[in-house]
């Protein structure tokens, strides 16, 4: 009981400081041994949070898979844990039957049950989406599942966003995801799949204009955007997606598709400008990203961006919109000074970059520093001319 509770203080330190790692590691890989299941299961949690690090303890959790210990109150089996921590570490032994255990604490049931905050699983799309080099062997059992789920099974939405991640590596569900284009609660999210797998998706073209979304007006340039990209008509969704833009209140997902039609969009610049400057956080990042795509300069929208990144630097633990921010930055190709002094010093610091405080604080945190070290890779010159839409 001792050694569990001092599990549980070494992990609630190690959420929020990521130096404790190198302390907590290797009395974590000596404790997958121990004979007592509840603290197995910690250390086993604690190994797969730190990702890649946990290389070295890969047998000891290779042994494991099979174990059916428990931590009292804590979700999952050690195996549970010992498998996810196998996936992050990037080795093939976690593979075999991965999305059928995946599935299993779903069967019967609509979802399942965790205490946040503590040792838990993460959700199957967290553990599936970084798999993209595997979908090959994986997909089998994930196409079976939604052929014999359809739209009412538990898992329907996150397979779907598990095979967004995997884009054209998820070619071969193509019939599984147009087959849900039918159900209202998964047609937006199967758009999304069939976008991301990319040309291999263009014969669904006829079936996504056919989408039961239609019947919610907000989305039909939703709807159109995704048939354009599957090579449908490109004036329709550039006509509709600007409509919605002129129209709407608060267009940011109208303004984030209309960045993908470049200089085609000009006639709405203005439109685009007075949303990013009226609107905060996700909704000025997206317009801003637009606003460089279609007229190529990169101000006003770096300044916008900048002022989503640099109070990060000093403290701000809600971060907001500062992973968008980053990702528009890499986009636009440039960086400003003070935007990369700012990254440095976020880099530097010994604090998880998360306002999460179970496994999501990592995820996020590793993340988070991925993109920086991108955009800290990044030149402060000109920016790149904007890819075309069908480079994105």
């Amino acid at each position: 009981p001792l050694c569990r509770a001092a599990l549980d203080e070494a992990w609630r330190l190690l959420v929020v400081r990521p130096a404790t790692a190198s302390e907590l590691l290797p009395l974590a890989g000596e404790l997958l041994a121990d004979p007592d299941a509840g603290v197995r299961y910690r250390a086993a949690h604690l190994l797969a949070v730190l990702g890649a690090r946990a290389a070295p303890y890969a047998d000891g959790l290779a042994a494991l898979l099979d174990d059916p210990g428990e931590a009292e109150f804590l979700e999952g089996t050690v195996g549970d844990h010992a498998r996810w921590a196998l996936t992050r570490i990037g080795d093939p032994r976690a593979l075999p039957g991965l999305v059928e255990r995946l599935y299993e604490p779903y069967r019967g049931h609509y979802s399942r049950s965790y205490t946040t905050g503590d040792p838990r699983l993460p959700e199957v799309e967290e553990v599936l989406a970084p798999l993209r080099a595997h979908a090959k062997s994986l997909l089998p059992s994930v196409r079976g599942l939604l052929r014999d789920d359809g739209a009412d099974g538990p898992l329907t939405g996150a397979f779907l966003k598990v095979l967004t991640a995997w884009g054209p590596a998820a070619a071969p569900a193509l019939p599984e995801v147009v087959a849900l284009l039918g159900d209202t609660r998964h047609s937006l999210t199967a758009l999304d799949a069939l976008v991301a797998m990319g040309p291999a998706a263009a014969s669904a073209e006829p079936a996504v204009r056919g989408c039961t979304v239609l019947d919610f007006p907000a989305n039909h340039q939703r709807v159109a955007w995704a048939a354009w990209r599957l090579g449908g008509d490109r004036d329709l969704a550039l006509r509709l997606v600007g409509e919605a833009v002129l129209s709407e209140d608060r267009p940011c997902g109208a303004a984030l598709l209309l960045g993908d039609f470049g200089p085609a969009a000009l006639p709405y610049t203005d439109r685009v400008r007075q949303v990013m400057d009226d609107c905060d956080n996700w909704c000025a990042v997206w317009a801003a990203v637009a606003l460089w795509s279609i007229t190529g300069g990169t101000e006003p929208s770096l300044s916008v961006l900048e002022k989503h990144v640099l109070p990060v630097a000093d403290g701000d633990d809600s971060f907001g919109a500062f992973l968008e921010a980053l990702r528009a930055v890499t986009r636009i190709g440039t960086v400003s000074p003070a935007v990369r002094a700012a990254l440095r010093t976020v880099r530097g610091s010994d604090r998880r970059l998360s306002p999460y405080r179970d496994y999501r604080a990592f995820l996020r945190d590793e993340e988070i520093r991925s993109v920086i070290d991108e955009v800290l890779a990044l030149g402060e010159g000109a920016a790149p001319t904007p890819p075309p839409p069908s480079a994105a």
